[in-house]
């Protein structure tokens, strides 16, 4: 007959093991309540930029926000900026908060940042066409107008033409301002155009 063989464990080794398994466990709960205890520790700061509004080639208005939250005696302030400037189009910007924390308190916080919108609207741009008279039988002058409002140097220019011609009879004719957008800038203006009056006399 074989004989059976029996492999015994080390005395200890399955006491050992689970003394591991409960020092494992131990240290994860230890670090999980540390976790804890430190973010109970912090507090919420909760920092929210306002919204803002400009015509197209204004500067930035001075962008203000709220800071709520703040321990007293901390010294953190917040700047609010924007990638938008005189020259960008009409549409919508984000106004962003930066912390500015010159002693280091921002670790004792749970920050939330909220970042605010900066809207450009079209700027005025008003075109009118100058009055003028001839008489009858004569060709047209050269019509004359005024165009106001137009921003960064935009390359946008108003001719002034009627269609009355050298035979048209007396009377009260349209003179009508047609604009040149050279820069291709228009879509950021509300134009108003005012017609002109040619008074053709007998």
């Amino acid at each position: 007959m074989e004989k059976s063989s029996t492999t015994l464990l080390p005395p200890g080794r399955s006491i050992r093991s689970k003394s591991i398994a409960l020092f494992v466990t131990a240290l994860l709960f230890a670090t999980l309540a540390s976790c804890v205890a430190a973010q109970a520790q912090t507090a919420p700061l909760v920092v929210t930029a306002l919204n803002a509004g400009r015509f197209y080639g204004d500067a930035n208005p001075e962008f203000t926000g709220t800071i709520t939250g703040l321990k007293s005696g901390d010294n953190i302030t917040v700047i609010y900026t924007t990638v938008a400037n005189p020259g960008s189009a009409v549409g919508d910007y984000t106004i962003v908060p930066t912390l500015v924390d010159p002693d280091n308190k921002l670790g004792g916080y749970a920050v939330t940042i909220n970042t605010g919108t900066l809207t450009v609207t079209p700027a005025p741009l008003s075109v009118v066409a100058d009055d003028t008279a001839r008489a009858a039988g004569q060709p047209n002058p050269t019509f004359t107008g005024t165009i106001t409002g137009l921003k960064n140097g935009d390359a946008i220019s108003a001719t002034q033409d009627s269609p009355a011609t050298v035979g048209s009879q007396a009377g009260s004719y349209p003179i009508v301002p047609t604009l040149t957008d050279a820069s291709g800038k228009i879509s950021n203006y509300a134009v108003s155009i005012s017609n002109g009056t040619l008074t053709v006399t007998p």
